[in-house]
């Protein structure tokens, strides 16, 4: 798969409008100078789809602005379609770097807390023929994507199991969802994960690492995103040095407002220690890369443990 030309639309027409848009607009020709190239198709699935009604007609649905409220990701239109694009490239150059196979050869694909779909619409353009599943807590978001996205989705409890078999997935991805998930949790899901990962699949996942509590002691933006204060920010740094994984939970307003989640829904930190020796029983620790998402928080790989 060459990932510099992903979500190259496969539809004809939709490459005609594309290339007329182009045609027509100088900022574009000045902004991609070739129409071609993921930077270009990036545009036209995000702002592109926004600004016409024409390439809108070749792309799924837009969520309501309640979903998109509550999952990971931009709450406006742009952003909850320009980050999925970007989170969904950084999954696949992941799995380039991580993994055991070539992300074009991505048979089964499952987001585990995909919300109302915001990366996975990009992977039906950029790997139209993998089989698509989403799984998540929120009810609404699942039959908004069974009812508007390709793919087939289920709603899941707060700890396992996955309404899946064995070995089911090339790949596995969670994005945010470790990041807020109790210590029994986290080893729980990622022991399912793992169960429905194939021998040479997958997992990837999101985490809060000591890089995104410090950022919090200083960013009202991230205090305001992760609902903890300046204080409590700089204790959580503070006892990152001496605890592999530190949870705080949230007020009841959030959890009640995030639809679902368990009582003791909240904010978990950990870094590459916990992440290598915390599921090592079943895991193959693959590597991590810092800030990877949104440059702010890690994103660790995993593998199911070779016996």
């Amino acid at each position: 798969m060459d990932l510099s030309r992903l979500f190259v639309p496969r539809d004809p027409a939709l490459q005609r409008l594309a290339a007329r848009i182009h045609g027509d607009r100088p900022d574009l020709r000045a902004a991609f100078p070739v129409a071609d190239g993921t930077a270009f198709w990036q545009w036209l699935g995000t702002y592109g789809l926004l600004e016409h009604a024409e390439v809108a007609a070749h792309y799924p649905p837009l969520p309501p602005a309640g979903l998109r409220a509550t999952a990971c990701g931009g709450a406006t239109m742009a952003t909850h379609l320009y980050t999925g694009a970007e989170d969904c490239r950084m999954l696949l150059e992941l799995t380039a770097l991580l993994g055991d196979r070539p992300p074009a050869e991505l048979g089964t694909i499952l987001d585990f807390g995909c919300g109302c779909g915001r990366a996975l619409r990009w992977f039906a353009q950029a790997l139209p023929d993998a089989a698509l599943h989403g799984v998540d807590v929120r009810r609404a978001s699942v039959e908004w994507c069974a009812a508007n996205l390709p793919g087939a989705y289920a709603c899941t409890g707060t700890m396992p199991p996955l309404p899946f078999a064995d070995a089911s997935f090339d790949l596995v991805y969670a994005l945010s969802v470790f990041s807020h998930l109790n210590l029994a949790q986290q080893h729980a899901w990622m022991r399912e994960l793992l169960r429905v990962t194939r021998p040479t699949g997958l997992v990837l996942a999101s985490t809060h690492g000591a890089f995104a509590a410090a950022v919090c002691t200083r960013s009202v933006e991230h205090q305001d995103l992760l609902q903890i204060d300046a204080a409590d920010a700089r204790s959580i740094v503070r006892a990152l040095a001496h605890e592999p994984f530190v949870h705080r939970v949230l007020p009841a307003r959030i959890r009640a407002a995030a639809d679902g989640v368990a009582d003791d829904y909240g904010q978990a930190f950990f870094g590459e220690t916990f992440a290598r020796t915390a599921f090592a029983e079943f895991a193959e620790y693959r590597g991590g890369v810092p800030c990877a998402l949104n440059l702010f928080q890690d994103v660790h790989a995993w593998r199911p443990r070779r016996r």
